[in-house]
């Protein structure tokens, strides 16, 4: 899928309430490997960083964080999520994308990208991130991916996103086969799994935060929001749903 990079940050103007009630965390032990391998001690740059989950792993894991992020709404997000590290200077938070990120040269060992690389022009993006790193540093590409889990609940939720979009894996991460265009200097492969528990107010605020289903006002959302009703109803326990999800994480170099 190529979407037209001056596009993307729009696709999620009016989702960032959504995205930051709904959007799932990362699981303990990835921020615990990072922190172990020593990959923060050089300060991370964390492009994409949309409302700040992945940057509040990164600084539960110590990581002093450059969060970069092109939607306003988003950014506003982050800056209140995460005040009282902004306040102590271990986080700073910049407008800007993944091909002009308007950071400083050589200014971090780790560049990071959770849930966004799939934004990603590499073309433009792997010069500016070669500026952006110190010599040596390494580039980690993250994401969820819930498709990844087949669970009862993952299979019914499946089935809704599919009546919306036919399910285009190339919409949510990036392709193995095309990781050497954003990692040509190699990679490895580390994998997660965790749970995400929702209620159902939070199953439809999870569906609206994805920029390729119907939001709130559109004609299709009734009709998704009935389907994501009929799979609550048919697997929740306790009030709530429990979606699966398998994260990904890809470290490697660009020379």
């Amino acid at each position: 899928m190529t979407v037209p990079p001056a596009d993307n940050p729009a696709r999620f103007l009016g989702r960032a309430d959504a995205y930051a009630a709904a959007r799932p965390g990362y699981p303990a032990a990835l921020g615990a490997w990072l922190e172990e391998a020593g990959l923060l001690s050089g300060g991370v740059a964390d492009i994409g960083a949309g409302t700040g989950l992945f940057t509040a792993l990164l600084l539960r894991a110590g990581a002093r964080v450059a969060a970069v992020e092109p939607n306003p709404e988003m950014r506003a997000h982050l800056e209140a999520s995460l005040d009282g590290a902004v306040r102590a200077g271990q986080l700073s938070v910049h407008a800007g994308t993944s091909e002009a990120t308007g950071l400083p040269g050589g200014s971090a060992g780790l560049i990071t990208a959770a849930q966004a690389a799939h934004w990603f022009d590499p073309a433009r993006t792997v010069p500016e991130f070669r500026r952006v790193l110190r010599p040596g540093g390494r580039v980690l590409l993250v994401w969820n991916d819930w498709r990844a889990a087949q669970t009862p609940f993952n299979r019914a939720y499946g089935e809704v996103v599919r009546a919306h979009t036919g399910d285009d894996p190339l919409r949510v991460r990036v392709l193995e086969d095309e990781l050497p265009q954003h990692l040509p200097g190699g990679f490895e492969r580390h994998t997660f799994t965790h749970d995400h528990p929702l209620t159902r107010e939070g199953l439809r605020a999870l569906a609206t935060s994805v920029s390729y289903l119907p939001n709130q006002g559109d004609p299709a959302y009734p009709a998704m929001a009935r389907g994501l009703d009929a799979a609550f109803d048919a697997h929740e326990r306790g009030g709530q749903v429990a979606l699966a999800y398998q994260t990904q994480a890809f470290l490697g170099c660009l020379d």
